[in-house]
């Protein structure tokens, strides 16, 4: 019976590989349809050695190839744990499930620790196998893995060691053992939990300035929020525009930009609204004479925040300060600048034209 099994898996494999690729490519595009983001999705074909050894592990199991349901496999690894359940979701509602050869082992005993993974086992549904593109694939089925990375790093440490599962490790090392595991599982529920309460305060972060924005400090949501919001900001990104005829794209990194705050004593978002709107009108003059008629297709939204640094930077007529601010932090601004002629233009336009 093996070497019949043996015999059409050879003659399967060109098929087997291309269906592969075909689950793999669908996947990628069904997560980028769905916006779910995914740390990492591979795939593979067994090899001929392994189909040979899980033939002989399951002595009398396996009648035919297409009982062995793993031929082809694909994993799934997600950011968070929470996330493995949103994947498993789609997964379900766009394949054939094979619920009996489909296992959840996350789910563990109260005193187990050790690999966590599900394991779906689909097949296409009918609309999807009647498309000509997949009908060579109607009657093929393959094994989906699903975990987190640190879910994925416990597995592939565990292989690494050489020891599967609680019962392969020497009783002397199973404390380690499951003081390791159970630290990766905390560590797993722990940034679920923070991921959970960081897009809470994303919701929050509106409210909390309008009660009092004295309260809050300076951080990417509300510094985000402001920089999309106050009239100021607007105003400058309007200008912008104007000049350049720049469309915005919205920007996810405001790490610099912190940083260059502080050198300015602005740690709330109170500090913040105070200091653009007293140089508000000064601050557009900036803009008009440090842009003059540059032409840009695509700019960050966060750019007036951006200039208004450079604007602060050169309102200090300090070129030692300015130094410090071209290089704060590894900001990566380098050069000289000319932060502080870019001001004093900007006051003689302002008092010459207005904002």
């Amino acid at each position: 019976m093996k070497e019949v099994i043996v015999e059409e898996f050879k003659q399967s494999k060109s098929t087997l590989d291309l269906f592969r690729d075909r689950i793999h490519n669908l996947l990628q595009d069904l997560f980028t349809h769905s916006n779910i983001r995914i740390h990492q999705i591979s795939c593979r074909t067994k090899e001929l050695e392994s189909l040979s050894k899980k033939i002989d592990s399951k002595f009398g199991k396996y009648k035919k190839l297409q009982d062995i349901t793993d031929l082809v496999g694909i994993r799934i690894i997600t950011y968070l744990e929470s996330e493995v359940d949103n994947v498993a979701e789609l997964i379900e509602k766009e394949f054939i499930k094979d619920p009996e050869n489909s296992i959840d082992k996350r789910i563990l005993k109260a005193d187990q620790f050790g690999y966590r993974s599900l394991h779906i086992v689909v097949a296409l549904n009918k609309s999807r196998a009647a498309l000509t593109e997949y009908e060579s694939y109607k009657d093929l089925k393959c094994e989906i893995q699903i975990r987190s990375i640190l879910q994925h790093a416990w597995a592939e440490i565990e292989h690494d060691l050489g020891y599967k599962g609680k019962s392969a490790i020497p009783t002397s090392y199973a404390r380690t053992f499951n003081r390791i595991s159970a630290l990766l599982e905390t560590a797993d529920n722990e940034f679920d939990r923070l991921k959970k309460e960081l897009e809470q305060y994303e919701e929050d972060v509106p409210m909390l300035i309008q009660q009092n924005s004295e309260a809050v400090s300076i951080d990417q949501a509300s510094v985000k929020y402001f920089v999309q919001t106050n009239p100021i900001m607007v105003k400058a990104r309007n200008i912008i525009q104007e000049i350049t005829n720049a469309n915005f794209t919205v920007a996810s990194n405001y790490s610099p930009m912190l940083n260059r705050l502080e050198l300015f004593n602005i740690e709330t978002i109170g500090d913040l609204e105070i200091t653009v709107e007293e140089n508000k009108e000064v601050f557009f003059s900036f803009i008009r004479v440090f842009l003059k008629n540059d032409k840009y297709e695509n700019l960050p939204d966060n750019l007036p925040l951006f200039y208004f640094e450079h604007f602060l930077a050169g309102k200090n007529q300090n070129k030692k300060f300015l130094k410090t601010y071209l290089n704060y932090k590894s900001s990566l601004l380098g050069g000289e600048g000319n932060f502080i002629d870019t001001y004093k233009e900007a006051v003689e336009y302002h008092e010459k034209n207005g904002s």
